[in-house]
C-alpha cells in the first residue's frame, strides 16, 4: 500500500463479528479507503489495530478531515477503540492527530523515529481536537473508555527535545501517560509526559497537567493543574437534559 514503507508492518480494522486485514487481504473497497486515508507508517513490524462497529463508521473516521496516523520507527502499536471523531473547521474541532516519531512538516533535514511505543484508546471516547505524540522509545499512552475529550488539548509524551543535568546526563525521559475511564478534559488543556489523570475526573480548560492525580472522582485545574474540587463525577447531557424525569 502507499502509504506504508517497511516490512511486517499490520493494519487490521475489527468489527464485531469479523476483521479485515488491510494490508495483506484483497479487500478491495477497505484497500482502496486506507490508500485514500491520512495514515503513514513508515518502519518494521507496527501494529495498527482500528476497532469499529460497521464497515460505515470505519469508512467515516478514515476518511475523515479530522483523522491523522503517523508512525515512524519499529515494533509499535496502536489500538483505537471505537471513537467518535469531531471535526468542525467553524468551532475548531480539528479531530485527532495520533503522531509516533516524526511530526509532519518539520523537513527533510529533520528525521525522528520512535520505536516500542504504544497507544490504547478506549471504546466510546469522544475526541473533538486532539493531537497525541510521542517521541521517544517505549514510551506509552493510554485513554480509557467514556472520556471526552474537548478541543484544543495537546497530550504530548515527551518534551521533544533534551534536559540534562551538568554532567551531561539525560533527566526527562518519558515513558507514559494514563488517562483513566470516564474522564473529561477540558478545552485547551495541556498533557504533559509521566502524568495520571484517574477514572471520572475532569481537567478545567486551559489546565496544564504536569504529575500523576492518582485520586479519582476529582477536578483538576489550574498551570499547574493542582486539585480544586473532590467528590464529583460527570454526565455527557447537559444539565436540562439530565434532569428530565
Amino acid at each position: 500500500m502507499k502509504h506504508f514503507d517497511g516490512q511486517n508492518n499490520e493494519l487490521t480494522i475489527i468489527f464485531p463479528h469479523n476483521k479485515i486485514d488491510c494490508i495483506s487481504s484483497q479487500n478491495e473497497k477497505f484497500n482502496k479507503i486506507i490508500n485514500q486515508a491520512n495514515i503513514t507508517v513508515t518502519g518494521n513490524n507496527n501494529r495498527i489495530s482500528i476497532y469499529s462497529d460497521s464497515e460505515d463508521s470505519a469508512e467515516e473516521l478514515l476518511l475523515s478531515d479530522g483523522f491523522l496516523l503517523i508512525v515512524k520507527g519499529d515494533n509499535n502499536v496502536v489500538n483505537i477503540g471505537t471513537i467518535l471523531l469531531r471535526y468542525s473547521t467553524i468551532l475548531g474541532m480539528t479531530g485527532l492527530k495520533l503522531i509516533i516519531g516524526q511530526l509532519p512538516g518539520l523537513g527533510a533535514g529533520v528525521s525522528r523515529v520512535a520505536n516500542n511505543c504504544r497507544v490504547d484508546i478506549g471504546n466510546r471516547v469522544v475526541i473533538n481536537g486532539v493531537t497525541l505524540y510521542l517521541q521517544e522509545d517505549d514510551s506509552h499512552v493510554s485513554i480509557g473508555d467514556d472520556s471526552q475529550l474537548s478541543w484544543g488539548i495537546d497530550i504530548w509524551c515527551t518534551d521533544a527535545h533534551t534536559i540534562t543535568n551538568l554532567e551531561g546526563e539525560p533527566i526527562n525521559f518519558a515513558k507514559s501517560i494514563e488517562i483513566g475511564k470516564h474522564v473529561w478534559i477540558g478545552k485547551d488543556a495541556k498533557v504533559g509526559k509521566n502524568t495520571k489523570i484517574s477514572d471520572n475526573s475532569i481537567v478545567g480548560w486551559g489546565s496544564i497537567v504536569t504529575k500523576e492525580f492518582n485520586e479519582t472522582n476529582v477536578i483538576i485545574a489550574g498551570t499547574p493543574a493542582k486539585i480544586v474540587k473532590r467528590g464529583i463525577n460527570w454526565d455527557r447531557r447537559c444539565i436540562n437534559k439530565y434532569l428530565k424525569p
